[in-house]
């Protein structure tokens, strides 16, 4: 492939990402199908992947009690928040919100 098509494509992919759940709003939300399945997933999927990359440092690095103590604080901020309101994106916010600033309060 060259340069170009990869660009084309990464592009056209980002924009369907975007454009599909909104062409049927909250129609496929509601209906019964595999689609349906996956768009409820989204949001978690936000979260695993928040929470995966937290812990990268857990790894690749010496570990240190800093990254174990920010990674739990922002875990609890996302389930805390769940349990408040039905809101995924909501608790997303808040736990990247809580890691980020128990990161900059831990700084060395």
């Amino acid at each position: 492939m060259t340069w170009w098509s990869i660009v084309i494509a990464a592009g056209a992919g980002t924009f369907l990402i975007r454009y599909l759940p909104l062409l049927s709003g909250t129609r496929l939300a509601r209906s019964e199908g595999w689609l349906s399945r996956f768009l409820g997933a989204l949001g978690l999927a936000a979260i695993a992947a928040l929470i995966v990359l937290s812990m990268s440092d857990l790894w690749w690095q010496a570990p240190h009690w800093r990254g174990g103590l920010r990674l739990a604080l922002g875990a609890v901020a996302v389930l805390l928040m769940q349990r408040l309101t039905p809101n995924v994106g909501l608790a997303t916010l808040v736990g990247a919100s809580i890691y980020g600033a128990a990161g900059w309060a831990l700084a060395e």
